[in-house]
Order: C-alpha cells, then structure tokens, then sequence
C-alpha cells in the first residue's frame, strides 16, 4: 500500500535528524578498524548495518534508532520514502461512577472494576496488620463470575478490617462469619458435602475453618454464588461452604438483596421500626457494604489496568455529605 507523504511525516523525519545529530554525535576521529558503537540514554544499540564515516559524517541506520525511540517507520519503495510517526496512545475507557439510585443496584454477579493494589492499600490504611487477601478474592471471583473487590469489602465489614474481637477468630481463615450462628460448635455439625479435607468445625469454638486463607476466601465466594445464582458451581470445584445446600438459590442478585438473608434482621432497630422502612433509606446490611465500604475505594485517580475510574464534583459532594452525616450521628450517639 503507497504511504501519502505528509506535512508531519516529514517534519517528524527532520525532527529525527536533528535528533539523532545531537543524541548519536561520534567522533570524527575515529579509527578505520574500529567498529563504531550507538548509545541511545547510556544503552548501546545493536544494528544489523555497522555504522560508517563518509566524508566526515557519521552515517547510522535511521530505523534501529527510531524503532529504540519509539517510534513507528515505514518504508514507502515507490517514492523512496521513509516515513517516521510517534505511535498513538490507546484510547483509556472511561468508567463513570453510578449515580445514587446504580449505586443500590450492584449485582453480585459481574467483572471486579477495582484493583488488588487499591483493595491492599484500603485494608492497610485500616488495619496495618490486615491479611493479604486482595488478589485471592480479585482472582478467585473471576473463576465464579462473583464481584471479587466487593466481595472484599464484605469480609472487611464482616471482620472489622480483620480485627476481629467477635466470636470468629483469625485462625479460622473464615472471613464472612460462615455458620456463626451465635451457638458454639460441637465438632459434629453437618457438612453438608463441603470436603472435610479442608472444612471443619471445633468444638466449643463458633462457626466453620478453612484448612488455608484460599479456602477461605473461595467458600466466602461460593456461598454468594449460591445468593447470586441458581446455577451449578464452575466445573472442577469442590464445595466448601458448609451452609451451601440451605440457601435459597438465586434469592439475593444485587448487593443490596443480602439485607434479612445473609444478615439477620439486616438493619438498625433502633433507627428503623421495621426493614422496608430501612431498605427504603438505603441502610441495610447490603446498603452498608457498598456505602461504607466500596466506595471508599472508588477515588478519583483510582485505576484497574487500563480504566480509568472517574468521579464527578457533584458525585464527591454527596458522598462527603453523606460522611459528614454519618459522622454527625456517630457524634450524637457517643454523647448519647
């Protein structure tokens, strides 16, 4: 295909030109045998042409320096052309923060939009003794389809940013209060199929351990899987949630659902006479994982590979009110 020569192509040549006479600059004094070495930012450059001298210039070979550089060259044999362009820059796709009403209808089911290291710097602003379960909960949510990131944030809400100093201890690798019923275990409780190999109960001790943190972190999300949908588990998984045969499949597909199901009442009774009255002001166990956990992560120079997470001034103002508010109340509470 014939190459149009262009304004800027040309410029860009000279441009090299220019560039390479002031980056490459040799020695006209050089000896005949010695071969002649191109550095480009203290790193030398290997060509399949040797550079010469000519009349005391110093000729080198355009495309090693520009392709070292950088740059796109294309060699036009009709009209004996090189053309030299800087390559363009990929397109960012741009993910919008939702607005109040898509902030509360999150599905379980979905692709994580925040990445490991922000999840890892969270946990660690809150807990500088926080387990590293980010990229565990990231990658073992893709295997399921489950939304690993506020997977996450549910355990962190679950084990008070792994402090924990409620019934489930540490050494559990149990980071979502799985069968913490409130009654301690007798060691002969039901597995209902999960592999005793890596789930059992102690006795005199509350709700189920986990043989590894991985363990852990996979029955926390096959037991949202079971919330989330009616489908079997992914080929080649063992059952790991003990309580997986209770729930009621596919009865909690967005976040918010899990009020009154995973958590019981689910809401404040000392704020609200009944649920719906709770559901309808968002503050509910689901309403909770998202408001008080996942967006804190979601900042405005957050990033996930190549997205770029965008939050919008009137978006910030609300969330910093929202704050403010809750703030007010914690304050009111502790005078109380």
């Amino acid at each position: 295909m014939k190459l149009c020569r262009t304004r800027k192509s040309v410029a860009l040549i000279l441009m090299t030109v220019l560039a390479v006479s002031t980056l490459f600059y040799l020695p006209q004094a050089a000896d005949a045998g010695e071969k002649i070495k191109i550095y480009i930012n203290g790193r030398i450059i290997a060509t399949d042409t040797d550079p010469v001298i000519i009349n005391d210039r110093t000729m080198v070979p355009i495309r090693v320096i520009s392709e070292s550089l950088g740059m796109d060259v294309n060699w036009d044999g009709t009209s004996r052309s090189v053309y030299i362009t800087t390559p363009a820059a990929p397109a960012e796709k741009t993910v919008t923060v939702p607005d109040n009403d898509q902030w509360q209808s999150i599905s379980i089911m979905g692709e994580s939009m925040v990445s490991s290291a922000e999840l890892k710097r969270l946990a660690l602003k809150n807990n500088p003794n926080a387990p590293d379960l980010a990229d565990l909960y990231i990658k073992i949510g893709k295997e399921y389809g489950i939304r690993g990131d506020i997977a996450f944030c549910q355990a962190a809400k679950e084990t008070g940013w792994w402090k924990y100093g409620g019934l489930v201890q540490p050494e559990q690798n149990n980071y979502c209060g799985l069968s913490a019923t409130g009654k301690a275990a007798t060691a002969d409780e039901d597995l209902r199929g999960a592999d005793p190999d890596r789930v059992w109960f102690e006795e005199g001790r509350h709700g189920a351990f986990f043989d590894t943190p991985a363990t852990g972190v996979e029955a926390h999300i096959q037991h949202l899987y079971a919330y989330a949908t009616t489908a079997p588990l992914p080929a080649g998984k063992d059952l790991l949630s003990p309580r997986f045969a209770l729930i009621k499949r596919g009865n909690a597909v967005n976040w918010e659902d899990l009020g009154g199901k995973w958590a019981v009442p689910g809401y404040d009774r000392n704020k609200y006479p009944d649920f719906e009255t709770a559901f309808a002001n968002c503050d509910t166990y689901g309403h909770s994982i998202i408001n008080d956990y996942y967006k804190k992560v979601w900042q405005p120079t957050s990033r996930l590979s190549s997205q770029t997470i965008v939050i919008t001034p009137e978006q910030r103002i609300r969330d910093l009110e929202r704050e403010n508010e809750a703030l007010r109340q914690q304050i009111a509470e502790l005078k109380g």
